[in-house]
């Protein structure tokens, strides 16, 4: 766990503390891989292109959140990013967000979102590519596999689905979406800055296919006393958790 990351996961615990709601281990299995997105480097060149001092770049690349849990994760990268957030932080997406490019309250709506997007990056032949963090239980959704059928169908190449693997079941995922014609990308360590970052590299080279990387996470990640224990999944940390996890942290 490097210093950056360390510091993005106590800035969106606070932002879920000062909410007074939220889901601390939900959120924290997802935030490396936000980290790894935003601040991964291929030869000191951004593998997400994007600038926080313009938000709406028009050739930016598009990051979708689908994975509602893991806003506050966002919001702390983004912040530390450099864009300028509002004092009030919105409990949903919202596009009203500098850096939030979907409006959503429901699960499985952002990869549809995300789908449609590469879709018209590929019919106006542009230099962009969309990613989209999806939690392992949106995968119950049938939209999500309509979303997932389509893009296989129109060979999406410019579309990454990050699937965040926080509550395994033994579901055989590299078989299903290989049968949906998906390239995918096993993570080994899940919060490891540079093989998240290598991950995404891969993805943008991926021609003629969208891409899963497949990221096997841990809940509560980083904080060791909470760590896979399932009472902190949709918990906010108590005043003396935080003490400690800032002495962990910091």
């Amino acid at each position: 766990m490097n210093q950056r990351q360390r510091e993005l996961r106590l800035s969106a615990l606070e932002i879920i503390c000062k909410s007074g709601k939220g889901h601390s281990g939900r959120m924290l299995s997802s935030i490396d891989l936000l980290e790894g997105l935003y601040f991964g480097r291929d030869n000191e060149r951004q593998i997400f292109k994007h600038n926080p001092h313009v938000p709406q770049m028009p050739d930016r690349d598009y990051f979708v959140l689908s994975k509602l849990e893991a806003l506050p994760a966002l919001y702390a990268v983004l912040k530390k990013d450099g864009h300028t957030l509002p004092e009030v932080l919105p409990e949903y997406p919202d596009r009203k967000v500098p850096g939030v490019e979907v409006t959503t309250r429901e699960h499985a709506y952002g990869l549809s979102v995300a789908v449609g997007l590469a879709e018209s990056i590929k019919v106006d032949h542009k230099n962009q590519h969309v990613f989209c963090l999806v939690g392992d239980y949106e995968l119950a959704h049938g939209k999500a596999w309509e979303s997932i059928m389509t893009a296989s169908e129109h060979r999406l190449d410019r579309l990454c689905l990050i699937l965040d693997e926080n509550d395994p079941k033994d579901e055989p995922i590299q078989e299903r979406f290989e049968s949906f014609g998906w390239k995918v990308i096993k993570l080994q360590d899940a919060h490891d800055h540079d093989e998240i970052a290598y991950g995404y590299m891969r993805a943008r080279l991926t021609l003629r296919k969208p891409t899963c990387i497949w990221a096997p996470t841990k809940k509560s990640a980083g904080i060791p006393f909470a760590e896979r224990k399932i009472e902190y999944d949709d918990t906010v940390f108590s005043a003396s958790e935080m003490e400690e996890i800032r002495k962990i942290l910091l």
